[in-house]
């Protein structure tokens, strides 16, 4: 095991080659987001081309020994949007500066968490959860949301959205997606209870509750993503609910589903029971298809570096809670950083440490006796 991978797996960084895999990827994937007027759109295939007119030179045109000797990226760019189920309108009128909801209804969309982490804010902000509840099931006009959604091992997504009005549920809505991100699968169920709520007479004030603020918060984002074919429905209904009455307006409030919260854990209960399964193969959303991919790469890098004969020798091995080995990532800091603090002196230390990367007899005598006592990265540095 050489000393750069190491320091690379410390250090959270992935090797640049999988990096350069990876940045290749989401360069294919950007092509469905271009204009349709984007001259590219004539090179891919007739399903990519967005209705634009194909080039002499299109991939649909070539016979196969070109198709074969073809070296342009456009090559894997329609393979790797044949997987993917939808594009995206960069210049969709919702998301133009001056018509955005964020723009003309500020003030009309609110969000509820604690204001930290702590227990004892979880308690006072599940208190006014309880309060702000049962104020929307007592005062007229107003009408009550729980959404959550989950994933199943077979990737198979369940949204569910329990609409409460007047202590009862007047609605239970269910749907089920495939091959999307946890986040998608929260988003769905959010606008799977919202729209209906804002469709119906003398309703004024609608608080969503919901186990994802972030998931909330994208359908009121201002910037262009991969998201947004599944809220532009949503975006619209919402406008329209704020510029029908000057009373309207959304209130979104976190509930998390360790709280156990006895109207959360209803729709929480309904997600896990969910037996749901495909019958048949589908394409995957947008940020699927990246997370996948991250995914892949990641595998990819943890079966090199735990495959390597040296590691354990050159590489000491560390255990996690369950007494599993743990691999690198290039996530959250990676494996290691993130517990051994950030102090200079210390990540010094547990680098030599766990590499065996120190110039010092007696270390090397006492904990790798088969070696020879000098470091040979000192060895070398002396040599050059």
């Amino acid at each position: 095991m050489q000393c750069n991978n190491s320091i690379e797996a410390i250090a959270g960084l992935i090797p640049i080659t999988l990096h350069m895999h990876k940045l290749n990827g989401r360069h294919h994937l950007r092509y469905g987001s271009i204009l349709s007027t984007h001259a590219i759109n004539s090179l891919l295939d007739s399903q990519h081309a967005k209705n634009h007119p194909p080039h002499k030179t299109a991939t649909s045109k070539l016979t196969s020994k070109q198709w074969f000797n073809l070296k342009s990226p456009i090559k894997d760019v329609n393979k790797h949007l044949n997987g993917i189920r939808e594009c995206f309108n960069p210049l969709f009128p919702l998301f133009s500066l001056g018509s955005r909801v964020v723009n003309h209804f500020p003030s009309r969309f609110s969000f509820h968490s604690p204001s930290s982490s702590s227990n004892e804010d979880l308690y006072h902000h599940l208190q006014n959860l309880n309060q702000a509840f049962r104020s929307s099931q007592t005062a007229l006009h107003n009408i009550a949301i729980i959404a959550d959604g989950g994933i199943k091992k077979s990737q198979v997504a369940t949204t569910v959205a329990h609409i409460w009005s007047e202590n009862s549920i007047v609605q239970r809505l269910q749907a089920n997606s495939i091959n999307i991100t946890s986040i998608e699968a929260e988003l769905m169920a959010i606008c799977l209870g919202l729209i209906p709520a804002m469709e119906e007479e003398n309703v004024h004030n609608i608080i969503v509750i919901t186990d994802s603020i972030a998931a909330a918060k994208k359908v009121f984002e201002s910037k262009t993503n991969s998201l947004q074919n599944m809220f532009i429905l949503v975006t619209a209904v919402i406008d329209f609910f704020f510029r029908k009455d000057d009373r309207n307006k959304i209130q979104f409030w976190f509930c998390p589903s360790k709280a156990k919260w006895p109207k959360h854990k209803l729709v929480n209960d309904q997600v896990k029971a969910d037996k749901c399964a495909p019958i048949f193969l589908s394409k995957e959303s947008h940020l699927f298809n990246k997370k996948k991919e991250c995914n892949n790469i990641l595998s990819e890098w943890q079966d090199s570096f735990m495959s390597n004969p040296k590691r354990g020798q050159l590489f000491l091995n560390f255990e996690d809670e369950n007494q599993k080995v743990i691999k690198p990532t290039y996530a959250k800091g990676g494996s290691w950083l993130p517990s051994i603090g950030f102090t200079n002196l210390l990540c010094t230390c547990f680098t030599r440490m766990t590499t065996g990367h120190a110039p010092i007899g007696e270390y090397r005598q006492r904990f790798l006796p088969h070696l020879p006592i000098s470091c040979p990265c000192s060895e070398a540095e002396v040599q050059t």
